[in-house]
Formats: structure tokens, sequence, C-alpha cells
């Protein structure tokens, strides 16, 4: 569930170009002297609901999901 929500906000993010600080932006070649690409890099961590109560006290850390969504954003120049 965390994959997808991570991928739908990328790609809505793509579309209206409203990133967040903690996305990655990065710009990709493209030989099309008409067309600008980037590629933005959702990142979305979220805490593990407790299960097993003191199984983080087990573990030595919380748990938790660490999962990214990737999506291409076309800028016409």
């Amino acid at each position: 569930m965390e994959k997808i929500a991570a991928q739908d906000e990328a790609s809505t993010r793509a579309i209206s170009g409203d990133f967040k600080s903690s996305d990655t932006y990065l710009h990709i070649y493209s030989p099309d002297p008409n067309q600008n690409l980037d590629l933005v890099i959702s990142h979305r961590k979220k805490p593990l609901p407790t299960l097993v109560p003191g199984l983080s006290k087990l573990t030595g850390s919380d748990l938790a999901t660490d999962v990214s969504g990737i999506a291409i954003v076309e800028n016409q120049r």
C-alpha cells in the first residue's frame, strides 16, 4: 500500500510541478532540442503499527516502511 501511495505522489507531483523538499529531482539528457526531461523521486517513510508489543525493544529499532516512487517530468522548452 505504501509503495502505491509513493508512486501516486510522484506521478501527481510530476504533473503538477508541486515538489516537496524531500523529493529528489534529476535532469535526464534528451537528444530532442524541444524536450527537457527530468526525473522526480518521491520518498515515503511511515512507522509500522505495533502488532506484537515489545517487538521494537527486541530488535533495537522502530520498524517502518521506507519506499520510493518515480515519475518523468516532461517540460517543453
